[in-house]
């Protein structure tokens, strides 16, 4: 299943300062006996809400979810629930977490999510829309959806993060900063008594591939399973070696002859930076004070406006941004944004700002969800990057394919001739992932036209079979996404 948040703080509300801020994710997971069930994650920037004093003197945070899951118009399921952030001192707020679980069969289907601070009623509540697929085989061995873990350790006392014996603390988010150098996922495996008998081995392999589909030397494991009706997966791998970039993990079963029965996959992204100290310059008081940066006034709105500058950053000023900034005084913030646009060009920062500027403008216009901030977005990334491109292609509602964009630059910003990129969005939640281009270094998947036309049956697994025959079929869909990658203008 697709993440809502992949990439970074994969996905923050970044309304205005006044704004409840949250990561949000879900992943599936099969109960045998029972059904696929969908578990919400969310994590509450203990920052952006009020704290109310308690009985003993402490302080603490409250925070109330409506959850509603809609299926063809109509409600499936509908909850409210009560979050307690925990008793922290004055002034000195803590994050939460919340973890909701909704038996579903399979389908698609609509979440809607409204957050309001309870302990400030003047906040307008933030309203968040999310599709969820649950698509499980109904037979053979499969894998779960793979649930990134901050920490864990052994059940004591039952609670909602409670599994397999074990209490895990999801990791919300698909970005991994310099500063983790630990990767911990949770996954299960299920049907594998079916598959290869009671008591039968089995191999599981994990490892992380790079955008290139080459696997991380480093960063594999091989172990030898036996079959059972569930078979969880706690795993931790060492990134710390890992470079900046984007990637995968891959969990595949294969039988005891090797052969592949079955793979999952999820991406993550790895920010991996030596700081240069020296990146901090400090600048002449009077050339600071009299520059365009002056105009920010708030700590928390430059820091945002920081962020969209990471898809053209250097690796230094990235780890500046990664490690040093966010919890920054304005002055800083101020110096870092007028030494960025110095280095890029010394006679006129201010001209090359506000060029840039012009392009964070129309990300945040054409590509920002209510979890994602643009620029986390694959296509703002390309966008702020790469540059307009000079021909968008966009296709999102044709039933023979997921909904798709194919970008094509004659000249790239990084003076790169006749590229391309293709998007597409099988989450069908309006945020594309970025499948395949031939730009050097990005991601290549040259099945990429067999993908995007995977598209699943629209609500039910009896429309499946027929529309995805109906797809084999159809020569025409293969030739016009070809023509329209290798002309599209």
């Amino acid at each position: 299943m697709k993440r809502v948040a992949l990439f970074f703080l994969l996905a923050t509300f970044a309304m205005n300062s006044l704004a409840v801020r949250v990561l949000f994710d879900y992943r599936v997971f099969h109960a045998p006996g029972e059904g696929p069930y969908v578990e919400i994650f969310t994590s509450f920037e203990g920052a952006t809400f009020a704290l109310t004093p308690a009985d003993s003197g402490l302080y603490q945070s409250h925070a109330e979810m409506t959850l509603i899951v809609n299926r063809n118009g109509q409600i499936v399921d509908f909850r409210k629930v009560a979050v307690d952030g925990p008793f922290v001192a004055a002034n000195n707020p803590s994050d939460f977490l919340s973890l909701e679980r909704f038996m579903l069969p399979l389908g698609i289907y609509d979440l809607e999510v409204e957050i309001r601070d309870l302990g400030d009623p003047s906040k307008s509540p933030e309203t968040l829309y999310q599709k969820i697929e649950i698509n499980n085989p109904s037979t053979g061995a499969f894998v779960s959806d793979l649930e990134f873990v901050s920490a864990y350790r052994k059940t004591t006392d039952e609670s909602p993060f409670s599994k397999s014996g074990f209490d895990l603390l999801p990791y919300v988010s698909n970005y991994f900063p310099t500063n983790l150098n630990s990767l911990i996922f949770y996954a299960e495996l299920y049907g594998t008594l079916e598959a290869f008998g009671e008591g039968s081995a089995f191999v599981s392999n994990v490892c992380v591939i790079d955008a290139r589909d080459n696997a991380i030397e480093n960063c594999k494991k091989i172990k030898r399973e036996k079959s059972a009706m569930v078979v969880p997966m706690l795993q931790t791998l060492d990134i710390s070696d890992l470079p900046t970039g984007d990637y995968k993990i891959r969990i595949e079963i294969r039988d005891r002859e090797n052969l592949l029965v079955y793979m999952k996959e999820r991406n993550f992204s790895r920010n991996k930076i030596e700081v240069d100290e020296q990146s901090a310059q400090a600048l002449d008081d009077a050339e600071l004070a009299g520059s365009f940066v002056m105009q920010f006034t708030d700590a928390k709105e430059l820091y945002d406006h920081i962020l969209y500058h990471i898809p053209i950053a250097s690796d230094i000023d990235r780890g500046t941004i990664d490690t040093q900034l966010k919890n920054a005084d304005l002055l800083t913030l101020q110096s870092f944004l007028y030494t960025f646009w110095k280095k890029r060009e010394h006679e006129d920062p201010k001209s090359a700002w506000m060029k840039y500027n012009e392009s964070i403008a129309v990300v945040k216009a054409n590509f920002a969800t209510r979890i994602k901030p643009g620029w986390q977005s694959d296509r703002g990334r390309v966008y702020l990057q790469y540059g307009k491109p000079n021909t968008r292609i966009q296709r999102p509602s044709d039933p023979d394919y997921w909904p798709f964009e194919i970008w094509h630059y004659y000249v790239t910003n990084s003076d790169l001739h006749n590229r391309r990129f293709l998007f597409y969005d099988t989450n069908l939640s309006g945020d594309m992932e970025l499948l395949h281009s031939d730009v050097p270094e990005e991601i290549k998947n040259f099945q990429w036209n067999d993908m995007v036309r995977s598209r699943p049956a629209a609500l039910n697994a009896s429309d499946a079979s027929s529309q995805n025959s109906s797809q084999r079929t159809d020569p025409r869909g293969r030739d016009e996404i070809e023509n329209l990658w290798y002309s599209p203008y």
